[in-house]
């Protein structure tokens, strides 16, 4: 099972330490139920529309980082060359014009794309439901930073005006997939600061544990599961781990699947030098790199960089 942190509460310290070694944990979610209802619903409106459509919803250049991805697109690191039976949507707020950020890194802050024209409301909608998703990783955020013994405010910091961005991920029935070798999502690593992913709408998600299973993983109503990212990883020297995970169907599973998830990504400029921590390893086992650089190594690797 995973372990539970009770943010409203402020865990020990201990409890968040062994839940960032765990890499997975569970949170009880502050974003309204309703809300991510209506978002499933008018996102399950979109990906129900012909390819044709939702091709009208793609960003060039956003290295998919904003609006539609078809399917057979995003391949993982892990996958060799196979790329995920997945169809993805993407979005996050707009940096005013003339922002340092924005000027600097045009590509990590496409402007967004919310297709009203072709799901009316849907813009309203998950606008709201991004900036309350972000409230609480914000939180999230906070009792880890306490737990490492830095300033509350250290990682909040890092993320103001960061390129945090939501995905939705529609995983489509396996029998209509091409090969039945494809897989909704290939084992693979989150490379962003931490990942809250509220219930989605059918199981499928898994987490790879330190002695080697697979642990099937569903936030019930109520909670989101977060997970490290290489970035948390890297800053913590390895204390916190950036856990694989796969999303994959059960044999029986005749339906498809429909998540959303927020990847808090640092400002791209971040350093990642890792904090002085007690009882993180002393050797570093990870070079200096800014975030963007991590960033765009990533999404090199995935098949991502250039969309």
């Amino acid at each position: 099972m995973l372990r539970e942190l009770d943010i409203g509460r402020r865990p020990d310290t201990a409890t968040v330490r062994s839940a960032l070694k765990d890499g997975f944990f569970l949170v009880r979610n502050s974003v309204p139920e309703g809300l991510l209802d209506e978002s499933y619903g008018l996102l399950e409106s979109f990906f129900s529309l012909p390819a044709w459509q939702k091709e009208d919803a793609r960003v060039p250049g956003s290295n998919g980082q904003s609006g539609y991805t078809p399917p057979l697109v995003e391949t993982a690191e892990k996958s060799g060359s196979k790329p995920d039976w997945k169809e993805l949507f993407h979005w996050g707020p707009l940096l005013p014009e003339g922002h340092p950020l924005r000027a600097r890194y045009p590509a990590r802050y496409p402007t967004p794309l919310l297709p009203d024209d072709l799901v009316p409301g849907i813009g309203k909608v998950l606008t709201e439901l991004h900036t309350k998703m972000q409230e609480f990783q914000i939180r999230v955020v906070g009792v880890i930073a306490e737990a490492l013994g830095v300033q509350p405010s250290y990682f909040e910091e890092m993320l103001h005006d960061g390129p945090v961005v939501n995905r939705a991920a529609w995983y489509p029935p396996m029998d209509i997939a091409p090969s039945p070798d494809y897989t909704w999502a290939v084992e693979h690593q989150d490379f962003d600061l931490i990942t809250a992913l509220p219930r989605a709408t059918a199981p499928g998600l898994q987490v790879l544990l330190q002695d080697g299973e697979w642990l099937p993983v569903h936030a019930p109503e109520g909670y989101a599961v977060v997970n490290v990212g290489m970035v948390l990883e890297r800053l913590t020297n390895g204390l916190a781990r950036a856990a694989v995970h796969r999303v994959v169907a059960a044999p029986s599973q005749g339906a498809g699947r429909l998540s959303i998830v927020q990847f808090c990504h640092p400002t791209p400029w971040t350093v990642l030098t890792p904090l002085s921590l007690p009882d993180a390893p002393a050797i570093p086992r990870h070079p200096t790199l800014t975030a963007d650089a991590l960033f765009e190594r990533t999404m090199y690797r995935i098949n991502r960089l250039g969309m």
